[in-house]
């Protein structure tokens, strides 16, 4: 049985980081899309919607990984001491991922794909 605390730990954790995960996500979306602006067709903005979602689909992995090891592993694996290494790498990830993909939509949309 995993001890209550460490579950709450772990969600109270993850939670609190979120905001801060899509506040980052979120400006460099809006930053990369202004240069762009002329470009963007309506029809775009489902997909940024969506690609939101994506995004807090992919975050909530590290909590579900935490919460695995210490399922599973009963905490073997210490997870939670790599939870800001995982945040801080997942966050610039998904920022770098996000002002590029903007950036091939431009040039797509540019070459009338």
């Amino acid at each position: 049985m995993i001890e209550s605390h460490k579950i709450n730990n772990s969600i109270v954790w993850w939670e609190k980081k979120r905001l801060w995960f899509n506040v980052a996500v979120g400006l460099t979306g809006v930053i990369s899309i202004l240069f762009i602006w002329p470009y963007l067709f309506y029809d775009r903005f489902i997909a940024i919607i969506l690609y939101g979602i994506i995004a807090n689909i992919f975050y909530s992995l590290g909590m579900l990984i935490e919460l695995l090891d210490s399922y599973y592993h009963k905490g073997k694996c210490k997870f939670h001491n790599y939870r800001k290494l995982f945040f801080l790498i997942g966050t610039l990830a998904y920022c770098f991922v996000t002002f590029y993909l903007v950036r091939l939509l431009y040039m797509l949309q540019i070459m009338d794909f």
